[in-house]
């Protein structure tokens, strides 16, 4: 029953990595495409808050 439920839960790791590869791809895509543009990434800092 273990081998079973080992082999089982490796399918599915297998079959969400293929599933969310064509996704990966399409993000890295995207970001390659927004730095080519000039486009700032990162998060800006939030503003500190001040207690007064």
């Amino acid at each position: 029953m273990t081998s079973a439920l080992l082999f089982t839960r490796d399918c599915i790791i297998y079959w969400v990595n293929v599933w969310l590869a064509p996704v990966e791809c399409a993000f890295d895509m995207i970001e390659s495409e927004l730095v080519r543009r000039g486009v700032e990434l990162d998060a800006p800092e939030p503003p500190p808050l001040h207690i007064a």
